[in-house]
């Protein structure tokens, strides 16, 4: 209970001071503050800091960063399930991507029970073709 208490404390001084930096309302929430602001709220920037505390005073152990040449391919670290003809699925998602002349895009489309449900379009933009 004390540390929820002491938690509310902080993100009231945080909100407060996050409204006048936004110049926002008072009815503005705490997250969106944040979020306007480019401040990660207080809560879980204390948790960062312990966590750097104890691991640099403690002597625990941290993860060292691997080479990208040891990195697991992502082909390796998912298992792909090919769609089985005999099972009736409700939920199936669809993904294309192509290049043709009008530029680099790629698509996905989400459907259920065999009706379109949710359907985006990605284009790569021109500046990124060109450089690559």
């Amino acid at each position: 209970m004390e540390r929820k208490h002491n938690v509310t404390k902080l993100r009231r001084v945080q909100r407060l001071i996050n409204i006048k930096i936004a110049r926002a309302y008072r009815t503005t929430s705490h997250e969106v503050l944040c979020v306007l602001t480019g401040m990660t709220p207080i809560h879980i920037e204390l948790r960062n800091q312990a966590k750097g505390y104890y691991i640099t005073r403690r002597n625990a152990h941290i993860d060292e960063p691997k080479q990208y040449r040891e990195w697991t391919h992502p082909t390796k670290a998912i298992v792909l399930k090919e769609k089985c003809e005999e099972r009736e699925y409700t939920i199936e998602v669809c993904t294309d991507g192509s290049k043709s002349l009008s530029g680099v895009g790629a698509g996905k489309a989400l459907f259920k029970n065999k009706h379109l449900m949710f359907q985006l379009r990605y284009k790569l933009a021109e500046v990124l073709q060109q450089s690559g």
